[in-house]
């Protein structure tokens, strides 16, 4: 499956890139620096890559869901 750009957030004064790697699957990049901060899955709630961003990924995948940057919009508990 190739890899899509479904948009950007903004989170805590930064901007985020969101790229669909597969089926609920979606890698962060901040565009500041094109770093790669982790990735977060929307299946069956937001569940975040391990490592020292954690906080951050699931705002920053919180905040595409919430901003229709997801395929899964509408079908997730955002509470958790």
């Amino acid at each position: 499956m190739q890899t899509v750009v479904k948009g950007m957030v903004q989170v805590a004064g930064t901007t985020f890139r969101i790229v669909r790697i597969s089926r609920a699957h979606y890698e962060v990049v901040r565009i500041l620096d094109d770093t790669r901060m982790g990735s977060f899955w929307t299946e069956p709630g937001i569940a975040v890559s391990q490592g020292p961003n954690g906080d951050l990924l699931r705002e920053v995948g919180r905040c595409a869901v919430q901003g229709g940057k997801t395929t899964w919009v509408g079908r997730l508990d955002l509470t958790g």
